[in-house]
């Protein structure tokens, strides 16, 4: 699990190299979860993101199993 402080998930493109595509978004209250998907990497990423003063970033590799099973889980 890496952690990243001050980068917004605007930024977080830049940061997270190569080009991913945010394929699940969710959120609640002040908390958003998203899982971002590498084509040439074939690599899932599990972001948890908190947008208040100062941002953080939380960013964890899951497997695609794990991806799937957290996009159809239903609150």
């Amino acid at each position: 699990m890496k952690l990243m402080r001050n980068i917004t998930l605007d930024k977080y493109k830049l940061y997270a190299g190569g080009t991913p595509r945010k394929i699940f978004s969710v959120a609640y209250e002040d908390l958003t979860t998203l899982i971002y998907y590498q084509d040439e990497n074939n690599v899932f990423k599990l972001v948890i993101a908190k947008e208040d003063d100062p941002p953080i970033i939380v960013e964890k590799g899951i497997t695609r199993a794990e991806a799937f099973r957290l996009m159809n889980t239903r609150p």
